[in-house]
C-alpha cells in the first residue's frame, strides 16, 4: 500500500476535491451507494462542502497558508487487482481513518476504473468543532504506515505488500511539487498519467484563469478553438488533446468560475455578519 498525503489550501479546492472524490472522472454514478462519510451530518456533495468549509472557518485556528483540508489516497498494489473488492477497501480506509483522523471529517470513495485500486479521502485540518489540528507529523505518518502494513498482513494475508519498508519516504508534500516531480521531460506519459497530472493541477485551481496559469507553468501549452481554451498541446509535434479526452468536462471548468464566485460572495457575506455582530456587541456595552 501506498500512502500520499496532499494539501487543500483554499475554500474552493475543497469543493473541487470533493467533486472529483465522488465522480472518479465520471465512472462513480452514485457516491451515496460507495461512499465512507465519517462524522458528517450531510451526504449530497455541496452539504459535504458546507460542512467542511464551516468546520474550518467557525473552529480552526487560523495560520497563514494553513490547509484547509487534506487529500489522502491509498492505492493497493495493482498485482492484486482480481483479489480487491469494495468490503476489503472499505475495511482498509476505515481502519486508516480509526489509525489517524478519527475525530476529524472525512469523506470518500474508491476508484477502480483503473489498473491500481486505489481510495481517495479528503480529511478535515481541524478536529470536529475544534481547534485541534489534524496534521501528522513525518514520524506518525511513518509509524501510521507501518501500522497499516501489519493489519494487511494480519487480516488480508493474501494482498501483496509491495513496498521496501527500510526505504520508507516522505509521503507528504505539496501537490504542486508533487507534479513538479513527475514532469520529467524523459518520461512518456501514459494517457492515463496525463489525465492525472491535468486533473491534479485544476484541483488545486480556484478558477479558470489560474487554472489555465498553472498548466502553463507546469509545461502545458494551451489551444483556443472558437475563442475557448479546448485543451493542451502534448508532444513536441504540437499534438492536440482535448479536456474532455482527460476526464475533465468543459462544465467543470465552468462550475469552477461559478464555484469560486459563490464562495467569495459567501466569505463577503460571512465577513459581513462578524461585523454587524461585532457592531452589536460594541452597542450593547456602551
Amino acid at each position: 500500500m501506498i500512502i500520499k498525503i496532499l494539501p487543500v489550501k483554499t475554500y474552493n479546492a475543497v469543493a473541487n476535491v470533493v467533486a472529483y472524490i465522488a465522480t472518479d472522472k465520471g465512472h462513480i454514478e452514485d457516491h451515496h451507494t460507495q461512499g465512507i462519510f465519517h462524522n458528517l451530518n450531510r451526504t449530497d456533495l455541496d452539504g459535504i462542502t458546507l460542512e467542511f468549509q464551516t468546520n474550518y472557518a467557525d473552529f480552526a485556528k487560523k495560520r497563514r497558508n494553513g490547509n484547509k483540508a487534506v487529500h489522502v489516497i491509498l492505492s493497493v498494489n495493482p498485482l492484486d487487482r482480481e483479489k480487491m473488492s469494495v468490503e476489503i477497501m472499505d475495511d482498509l480506509v476505515n481502519t486508516y481513518i480509526q489509525k489517524t483522523y478519527p475525530n476529524a471529517l472525512a469523506f470518500g470513495t474508491h476508484h477502480k476504473s483503473e489498473q491500481h485500486w486505489h481510495s481517495h479521502l479528503i480529511v478535515s485540518a481541524n478536529e470536529l468543532m475544534s481547534k485541534e489540528s489534524t496534521r501528522l507529523s513525518k514520524e506518525n505518518l511513518r509509524s501510521v504506515h507501518m501500522e497499516m502494513l501489519r493489519y494487511m498482513r494480519e487480516h488480508h494475508p493474501s494482498l501483496t505488500i509491495g513496498i521496501d519498508e527500510q526505504a520508507w519516504g516522505k509521503k507528504e508534500f505539496s501537490e504542486k511539487a508533487y507534479y513538479k516531480q513527475k514532469r520529467n521531460p524523459e518520461l512518456k506519459l501514459t494517457r492515463e498519467e496525463l489525465s492525472e497530472r491535468i486533473q491534479g493541477i485544476f484541483r488545486i485551481s480556484e478558477n479558470s484563469e489560474q487554472f489555465y496559469l498553472n498548466l502553463r507553468e507546469q509545461g502545458f501549452a494551451t489551444y483556443n478553438h472558437r475563442g475557448r481554451v479546448q485543451g493542451i498541446l502534448w508532444s513536441e509535434q504540437g499534438k492536440k488533446m482535448r479536456f474532455s479526452r482527460l476526464g475533465l468536462k468543459p462544465e467543470q471548468v465552468t462550475e469552477l468560475d461559478l464555484q469560486h464566485t459563490r464562495l467569495s460572495e459567501l466569505d463577503n457575506m460571512r465577513m459581513s455578519s462578524e461585523h454587524s455582530s461585532r457592531n452589536r456587541d460594541d452597542f450593547d456595552r456602551n
